[in-house]
């Protein structure tokens, strides 16, 4: 959590140096990347850097509580749908607005899963788990398993996708987004329409 000094920044600062901080470290990674090197990409002092943030580890936080604040806000909350085509056209709203979402914030796609695994699980999962249980409720999902555990199969196939999906990106080539689909299409023993 920030420090106060951060808070009462103008927004328009705070949004500066936060989104300095996300570049960076979408760009060399959460574990690699360097708080002088963000410091100084931010055009602040070390010393007013640890009059905003604790350290390192602040910064990160608070950046990827930031990117989680903004991908909730992007999926939205699951509305229940009544059939098949609903559930699949709803998924497909979703991952176009994640679509448009990462191409005006590029690091995010690169943040998705340390905000959401590091800091704000709970709240991806229960959206996975809603859109879940909307899914068996209308017989689309069929496998008969542990309800947690094919939530958290569901989140472990998104995450791997998220993965694959900035990797193709950061090569050049521009992902298949059906490959999401054929995967939870499995996981779930949905049969092909």
């Amino acid at each position: 959590m920030p420090l106060p000094r951060f808070t009462r920044l103008p927004a328009d600062e705070q949004r500066r140096i936060l989104d300095v901080a996300q570049r960076i470290f979408a760009e060399d990674g959460v574990e690699t990347a360097s708080y002088n090197q963000i410091i100084a990409a931010a055009g602040i002092s070390k010393s007013s850097a640890y009059n905003y943030f604790d350290g390192r580890e602040d910064l990160l936080y608070t950046a990827l509580d930031d990117v989680a604040a903004r991908l909730a806000e992007v999926l939205g909350t699951w509305r229940q749908v009544a059939d098949n085509a609903e559930f699949w056209a709803q998924l497909k709203t979703v991952e176009q607005r994640l679509r448009a979402h990462i191409e005006t914030h590029p690091a995010d796609l690169a943040l998705i899963d340390p905000a959401f695994l590091l800091r704000e699980q709970g709240a991806f999962t229960s959206w996975i788990a809603d859109f879940v249980a909307n899914g068996i409720a209308i017989g689309l999902i069929t496998v008969e398993t542990d309800r947690n555990l094919l939530v958290a199969a569901t989140a472990a196939v998104l995450r791997a996708v998220d993965g694959w999906g900035a990797a193709e990106m950061k090569a050049g080539r521009t992902p298949d987004p059906d490959q999401a689909w054929i995967l939870l299409r499995n996981l779930w023993g949905t049969p092909r329409t």
